[in-house]
């Protein structure tokens, strides 16, 4: 084998080297970056499933200092909080549209994006939160939130279950008690 010949082969296998970490680097990245948030809300009484669920419940995520990082209000059939993004409002309305329609499935995917990145500014900053449901407010409830983040590096496999950019999913649950009501108003 000649120089040259070993010398480019040297380039092919750097290329495909640089190439694979760029592939592996932009899933690292896109999961840092982006991240999806699922809350449940449980209210102590409505565990029963023939209660029907309180008048809606607004929650407020904390930081550890009691500053308002993000909003949320509960789901009216379900125990899910949709969180609400600043700018660009609640996603889960456009949503229920989007498998009627092209354009609202282009609004759902255009509002996803820019909540998944807002919430990725946010979730690691999280330390409790307050819970308003009917006349009742719950202040700085603690919040235990799991993160899963575990295929960030299959996201270039081409398959329906696997691939897919990546994103940081979190998950918490908040359970909350009337009786630890205080005054009714959200600072």
């Amino acid at each position: 084998m000649t120089r040259s010949g070993h010398v480019d082969k040297v380039k092919v296998l750097l290329v495909i080297a640089v190439v694979i970490l760029s592939v592996l680097a932009f899933g690292y990245w896109h999961s840092t970056t982006h991240s999806s948030f699922y809350v449940s809300l449980k209210i102590a009484g409505e565990a029963d499933s023939n209660t029907p669920l309180s008048p809606e419940a607004k929650v407020q995520f904390l930081d550890s200092r009691g500053r308002v990082l993000a909003n949320g209000v509960r789901d009216k059939q379900y125990d899910f909080v949709h969180l609400v993004h600043p700018a660009h409002g609640d996603c889960h309305e456009i949503e229920k549209a989007a498998a009627f329609s092209k354009d609202a499935r282009t609004s759902w995917q255009e509002c996803f994006e820019h909540q998944s990145v807002w919430i990725a500014t946010w979730i690691g900053d999280v330390a409790g939160v307050n819970v308003k449901h009917g006349d009742c407010l719950i202040r700085n409830s603690p919040i235990t939130i799991s993160r899963s983040r575990s295929d960030w590096y299959l996201w270039w496999v081409p398959h329906p279950h696997i691939g897919g950019k990546p994103y940081s999913d979190y998950s918490a649950t908040i359970v909350v008690d009337e009786k630890d009501c205080v005054d009714n108003h959200l600072p």
